[in-house]
């Protein structure tokens, strides 16, 4: 197993943990979940000594893109690093190129890696997932096409 497919592993488990929280919350009550005890539904509580914590950063903006761009670096350096899973043999390379794909707004990530597979690789920005192609970035928002570049 390479290390894209242990991405991808991850990447599916955190969907579907995500798909699962989602549900409990929406379905809290009923078939048989319980219901949500009145203190999660409460407005936060503030700790007492938050009111004597420092600020946040000015810049805290800045560090957090500049750590993601790092981290996409690294990401960039071990795929580099690892063996390419399921290339293509050289009989595959001389037969005609097939029918373009066509990817739509709106479309479910599951729709958009039947269509084209797995990604390069994810970012993932809360909500917001970003799927690197070879040619291609396609944006998710809450699992749905909003963006193709």
């Amino acid at each position: 197993m390479n290390f894209a497919d242990l991405q991808d592993m991850q990447n599916a488990m955190r969907e579907t943990i995500d798909q699962g929280l989602q549900t409990l919350q929406a379905k809290q009550g009923t078939g048989g979940l319980p219901a949500a005890p009145a203190s999660a539904k409460a407005a936060p509580v503030q700790a007492a000594f938050a009111k004597d914590a420092p600020p946040p950063d000015a810049d805290v903006q800045t560090q957090v893109t500049q750590q993601l761009a790092e981290g996409d670096k690294a990401e960039q350096a071990v795929l580099a690093e690892a063996p390419a899973d399921g290339a293509a043999p050289a009989a595959a390379a001389a037969e005609p190129a097939a029918a373009p794909v066509t990817i739509s707004m709106g479309q479910s990530i599951d729709e958009v890696t039947a269509i084209l597979g797995a990604p390069k690789s994810i970012v993932e920005l809360g909500p917001k997932k970003i799927y690197v192609y070879k040619d291609m970035k396609i944006t998710f928002n809450s699992g749905k096409v909003v963006d193709v570049q």
